[in-house]
């Protein structure tokens, strides 16, 4: 029996819902579709708006108070890499002092 999994990707929305529904391994499905042309989504649902998120600005303001990643995870209970993509791209060194930008 033939399945079209493009179809049941356009229905289902998910490769991971298409490998459950035809009872397929996800990497098979994903090769599969692959092969067929489809155009995969962005894996992950919607795309992180930073800009209006409230928990991105009182994350990125402990940090700006000094604190580090480590002691901002102990105190919030997020997950270090949660706080990595929130906090932003202006990162510190160990030392605590900021990063140089990368020169061209």
């Amino acid at each position: 029996m033939s399945v079209d999994l493009a179809a049941l990707y356009d229905e289902l929305q998910s490769i991971r819902a298409v490998a459950e529904h035809s009872g397929r391994p996800f990497s098979n499905v994903r090769r599969q579709l692959l092969r067929a042309g489809v155009e995969l989504r962005p894996s992950g649902g919607r795309p992180l708006d930073l800009e209006a998120d409230p928990v991105a600005d009182y994350l990125a303001g402990l940090y700006r108070r000094g604190l580090s990643l480590r002691k901002i995870m102990a105190r919030t209970g997020y997950k270090y890499a949660f706080i990595r993509l929130r906090v932003g791209p202006e990162l510190r060194d160990q030392q605590g002092r900021p990063r140089k930008a990368a020169e061209p």
